[in-house]
């Protein structure tokens, strides 16, 4: 069995490629990416194991405090960029933990890259998350007036 795919390259960084491939009707999009192998010195003792774990990091000194945010406070918008950057970013993390830096930089050329149509989908996205937002938050608004009327008629 055989399949014609016709495909393009619009990102590199160390360790491979973002692509997108035409299978047929179907259009996909992914990482392509060196596999490496590495073998184990016999003084390692990691003759074969493999270890997936993440250290846990350690941004800030701790003891800031934070403002409390309302709970029932909306998620803000999100942009086409930011719906885009999440997909590209979570295919790449999943190759190399320690690089964000990188995919960041890498990302935001692929978007500069991409062309308008395909940009056009993730604004779309953009649109009705913004929708989203302005819906909750009116809501969220009659909510907190209520329950402000509420609390004055008590006193």
């Amino acid at each position: 069995m055989s399949f014609q795919a016709e495909g393009t390259i619009y990102g590199k960084f160390d360790d491979g490629y973002l692509v997108s491939i035409k299978l047929g009707s179907e259009v996909l999009n992914g990482v392509l990416s060196h596999q490496y192998q590495q073998v184990p010195s016999p003084s390692s003792g990691l003759s074969g194991q493999t270890c997936n774990s993440v250290a846990p990091s350690n941004s800030g000194s701790g003891n800031k405090r934070k403002k409390r945010r309302d709970a029932n406070l909306p998620k803000s918008k999100r942009s086409g960029y930011n719906f885009f950057f999440a997909e590209q970013h979570s295919m790449l993390k999943s190759l190399r933990l320690r690089r964000d830096k990188e995919f960041t930089k890498k990302i935001a050329e692929s978007w500069n890259n991409l062309s308008p149509e395909v940009k056009k989908v993730y604004q779309n996205y953009g649109m009705e998350d913004q929708e989203r937002y302005q819906r909750e938050l009116k809501e969220y608004k009659k909510r907190t007036m209520t329950t402000s009327e509420e609390k004055e008629k008590d006193m």
